[in-house]
């Protein structure tokens, strides 16, 4: 531990009900409190000084190479963890600590009853431990309130190097509490009201959003395509599908010299999706908005599960934006693409939509 840790801050760690991990610079397991003793049937001597690979044995691979080299925050839900005991499927919280940026605060919390008996869980598994909102708030919001008001207390009564500690507690809980919120609203099943609807009218509404929310804006380069028909949209969740588009591409290009965002709408002939009826019919999607920056793009070992919950590059994101727009993008019929112009140094994310007039709208 750093020398400006002291005695209360650990005590304040070794009662926190829910196994935790401090990992280190080099990726080494610095400190573990008792409950990670019990969760992985190891003493604290026997965990402290290890590879935090070597005590976080991820039964997903995705999960394994974000431990390794993201460098943000991370979220998972029902991930296997290889223990003594068998492997237990817990909640994984993952954030980099304020104080120290190299240093990372890793929060368990077992699922009950969650102990696999063979195998490890399927897609469909996964898609169901997400999208169980009434466990999560009873089995994670719960106690995660209790951390909070036994920190809040602490906090009345420790030094000012233990206090940092309680603040980040603090802290962490909330935005726990924000993501668990967040995965509620991707597991919601509602179906979308879809109607006739003017695409750029659209836009301009997700743009008057995104500028309220960022003091400085790159200017935003438009290329509409005036002749283009109704779409057939859900006009809300629209609007939520282009503010996290928008923004994303906003922050990707803000370390650029000459950050540019641009947004092109047009008429393709090639797009199209399989329908999920018993017919499988060829559904066309020939309106395409585009969404595009001259950011770094995303790191090719994460290209394959980009749309997938939790996965993000943003050091301070949830990984859920993403997620959540193809989530939308489906429940409109639509498609959304990502694609990266290496030799221009451009990033697109294309979505397909149907139009009002093609016989889709029921």
């Amino acid at each position: 531990m750093t020398t400006d840790v002291g005695p209360d801050a650990l005590q304040i760690l070794a009662n926190i009900p829910l196994p935790l991990l401090l990992i280190n610079r080099v990726n080494e397991v610095a400190y573990a409190n008792n409950a990670a003793e019990d969760f992985f049937g190891r003493s604290k001597k026997k965990i402290i000084g290890i590879s935090a690979g070597e005590i976080l044995k991820f039964t997903d691979n995705v999960m394994m190479r974000l431990l390794d080299f993201a460098s943000g925050n991370i979220s998972a839900q029902g991930t296997g963890i290889k223990t003594r005991a068998g492997v237990i499927y817990s909640d994984i919280f993952v954030s980099i600590m304020a104080d120290h940026p190299d240093w990372r605060l890793v929060i368990i919390s077992p699922r009950h009853g969650g102990r696999a008996q063979t195998g490890e869980l399927d897609q469909a598994g996964a898609q169901q431990a997400i999208g169980a909102p009434a466990i999560l708030g009873h089995e994670i919001k719960n106690p995660l309130a209790g951390i909070k008001g036994a920190a809040q207390l602490l906090a009345r009564k420790v030094d000012a190097g233990a206090q940092a500690l309680t603040d980040l507690i603090v802290t962490e809980v909330d935005r726990i509490a924000r993501l668990l919120d967040q995965m509620q609203s991707l597991s919601n099943a509602v179906p979308r009201h879809l109607e006739p609807a003017n695409v750029h009218q659209v836009i301009e509404r997700a743009i008057r959003s995104v500028r309220a929310a960022n003091r400085a804006l790159p200017e935003i380069s438009i290329n509409y395509d005036p002749s283009l028909p109704d779409v057939l949209m859900d006009q809300d969740a629209m609007v939520q599908i282009l503010i996290n588009l928008v923004q994303n591409a906003v922050d990707a290009s803000d370390n650029q010299s000459d950050s540019y965002v641009g947004i092109t709408t047009r008429f393709v002939m090639g797009g199209e999706y399989r329908d999920a009826g018993e017919d499988k019919r060829l559904v066309k999607l020939p309106v395409e908005i585009c969404i595009s920056d001259n950011g770094p793009g995303v790191p090719p070992r994460i290209e394959s599960e980009l749309f997938s919950p939790f996965v993000t590059t943003k050091r301070d994101g949830q990984g859920l934006g993403l997620a959540i727009v193809r989530k939308l993008a489906n429940q409109m019929n639509s498609r959304i693409l990502y694609e990266r112009d290496i030799p221009a140094g451009i990033t697109y994310f294309r979505l397909f939509m149907p139009v009002a007039s093609n016989g889709n709208l029921k």
